[in-house]
């Protein structure tokens, strides 16, 4: 239940204005949710100086000298939320092509396609996401001629030009049903697909005196692709369907070497002990309970802690929302995990510490030398109706303010309404 204060507005707008200019800001009477060993402190402090947490802790006072002081009044203060696969940034209208670089559908390349490319973090979904406490993202385009939808990047949502992290940060290949249907209409052409494009990276460059020497990939494709058959970076399939699943598994036991992440796993409760085993990580939507397609006929709301029992690793997705416009519902997706059972540190690291250190961001956790990068909220962040009342990237103050929350008190039932609509 939702038993907190929320931090007054005047207040908030004060301490934020301020924050721009000082150099220390301190934290006080907020329950800290550090995600590390000092695991949740009640009531306590945070101090931030030159972009790090230099302070934390129950009983910390605030440093002498030129400081900000912030009153959570008995708010929470959290690690960054972590989107681990979004198309975010790719696409502003999805029915406007000209705004919309999340597929190539007729292109001739496919793993050496690069969603930094097509990558704007001024489109408004961007400042749409920050300002639901999500701070970091994996992106990738979709599918589009073929199984590979090219290489991911991590961004911060700060919305600025230097907002990428990492832009050879993952792959992405999609198999099952959607994967058959693009490889000519088998699974069993899919996973040949994809094998032959192990062994063609694996065989690169030597295979190549010319860029079609491959027998699924071309030159560039075989180049990019030599980063996943290395396991230099992760491959994250699309798969739902446990016998699926268990193929993968297979894959994954003659190419020892691929960091392999599964994105959806609607029916993984079903092999969560062989996926275990394995040693493979997942991400899984919690709210994916309907068995709308063949592929996910066994999806139910307990797949989370039975995966989480059979001591799988997983993050928490929403892809049953989107993966663009609506990433911004993710702490609502990990609290839907909690109302069915799963405890709630587990949920929280989830969306925030697990798919940080799964793509080597160091973020997602909490303490003294970490950058400070974190969310003060006035209640639960996985309950629907708290909110963030500051956001902090590498300790800089991030807006509150999106295209929708400007539109909102332009034109809301609270604006001016002696001022004519059209010219508000």
């Amino acid at each position: 239940m939702r038993n907190l204060t929320a931090v007054s507005t005047a207040a908030l707008t004060m301490a934020l204005s301020a924050t721009a200019a000082a150099q220390t800001v301190h934290i006080k009477n907020a329950k800290i949710v550090t995600n590390g060993p000092q695991g949740i402190i009640e009531t306590g402090s945070l101090t931030i100086s030159e972009g790090q947490i230099v302070g934390m802790g129950a009983n910390l006072s605030a440093p002498r000298g030129d400081v900000q002081i912030i009153d959570a009044n008995g708010g929470w203060v959290t690690p960054g939320l972590f989107v681990p696969y979004s198309q975010l940034g790719l696409t502003e209208v999805s029915q406007e092509g000209s705004t919309n670089d999340s597929r190539s559908s007729k292109s001739n390349t496919s793993i050496s396609e690069m969603a930094a490319d097509g990558f704007n973090p001024q489109t408004p979904n961007i400042d749409n996401t920050r300002i639901e406490g999500i701070t970091h993202a994996a992106v990738s385009m979709s599918p589009g001629k073929n199984l590979f939808s090219g290489v991911g990047l991590i961004a911060d949502m700060s919305g600025t030009f230097g907002s990428v992290i990492n832009d050879t940060a993952f792959a992405y290949v999609q198999m099952g049903s959607r994967g058959a249907s693009k490889a000519g209409g088998s699974r069993a052409a899919a996973m040949a697909q994809l094998r032959a494009a192990l062994d063609d990276a694996d065989a690169y460059p030597e295979i190549y005196s010319s860029p079609t020497d491959g027998d699924t990939l071309s030159r560039r494709d075989a180049a990019a692709m030599r980063l996943v058959a290395d396991g230099d970076i992760p491959l994250l399939v699309g798969m739902d369907r446990a016998s699926d699943i268990l193929r993968l598994i297979k894959l994954n036991e003659d190419y020892p070497a691929l960091n392999l992440i599964i994105v959806g796993a609607a029916e993984g409760w079903m092999v969560a002990t062989e996926i275990a085993d394995a040693d493979l990580k997942v991400m899984i939507d919690p709210h994916n309970n309907l068995p709308d397609s063949f592929d996910f006929v066994g999806a139910r709301l307990d797949n989370a802690n039975l995966l989480h029992d059979a001591g799988v690793e997983f993050a928490i997705t929403t892809l049953s929302a989107d993966s663009n416009h609506n990433v911004r519902v993710l702490p609502q997706h990990a609290g839907n995990a909690v109302g069915n059972g799963l405890d709630w540190d587990t949920a929280f690291a989830a969306i925030s510490e697990v798919p940080a250190r799964w793509f080597g961001v160091e973020t997602g956790t909490l303490s003294r030398g970490d950058a400070a990068t974190l969310v003060i909220w006035d209640g639960d962040p996985l309950e629907l109706t708290s909110s963030p009342t500051a956001i902090y990237i590498d300790g800089e103050t991030q807006s509150l303010e999106s295209r929708q929350t400007k539109l909102r008190d332009r034109y809301g039932p609270l604006a001016d309404a002696e001022t004519p609509h059209k010219y508000r």
